[in-house]
């Protein structure tokens, strides 16, 4: 009976482990979120290097910058062939922590195309950006890159509205005024709105394009924020 009852304690735990070990897991992940240092991404940089190095890197790519919403999107590559794409989501980053990881996670790529897309970090846990907090990240961005690099263009993706944050659209989408004022004014950088593309008839988020979490997009979401991006790249070099 003794035998028995340790042989079942012990498949049990078995059977618990990856429960144990995805708990583990959102504990760091939450401990990342509220710590405001950059450094919370450290070994998420560490990752991007180490895999750098097995890869054969274009010349000239489409970069593709943010945290969490910039990883989960996995074919955009595919989608905006012949354009050599490269993704490099930094955890959950901020636009400040992209910005203090310039250097490896921008610059050393040298990208003839810049893409920014906004975190959820920026709105929720890590931060709490009001619209004209956003502005100012994002032009610290834009011109350490333009102290750096001669960049063709730089998108700034606006502010994603989200199904499980209704409270935050009015902010979203003042967020995504003060962003287009400003880009307006500046050469070289374009603002790519595709909360309309994303909404339902209600005219909030569709929460059939997005995850189950309510706040990162699903593959048809995706999909067509994809279509956005590709139609503006294809227009710009027509032009």
């Amino acid at each position: 009976m003794l035998e028995w009852r340790s042989t079942r304690m012990f498949f049990g735990i078995l059977l618990c482990l990856p429960l144990l070990h995805l708990a583990w897991l959102l504990s760091g992940e939450f401990q990342a979120y509220l710590d405001p240092s950059p450094e919370a991404w450290t070994e998420d940089l560490e990752a991007i290097v180490l895999a750098d190095e097995t890869l054969t890197l274009p010349e000239n790519p489409v970069l593709v910058v943010g945290g969490r919403r910039v990883t989960l999107w996995n074919d955009l590559p595919d989608m905006l062939a012949p354009h050599p794409t490269l993704l490099r989501g930094l955890g959950d980053a901020t636009i400040e922590d992209i910005t203090h990881y310039y250097d490896r996670l921008i610059g050393f790529y040298r990208p003839d195309i810049l893409v920014l897309l906004p975190s959820y970090a920026d709105l929720h846990l890590r931060d709490d950006k009001r619209p004209e907090d956003l502005v100012a990240a994002v032009r610290e961005l834009v011109e350490l890159n333009a102290q750096h690099l001669a960049t063709a263009m730089v998108y700034v993706i606006a502010p994603l509205k989200m199904p499980l944050h209704p409270g935050d659209d009015e902010r979203i989408e003042a967020m995504g005024k003060a962003l287009a004022a400003w880009c307006a004014g500046e050469s070289g950088v374009a603002l790519i709105d595709p909360n309309d593309l994303l909404a339902g008839p209600d005219g909030r988020p569709n929460p059939a394009l997005y995850r189950g979490d309510g706040v990162n997009l699903n593959e048809a979401g995706y999909l067509r924020l994809a279509m956005v991006l590709r139609e503006v790249l294809n227009a710009a070099h027509r032009a």
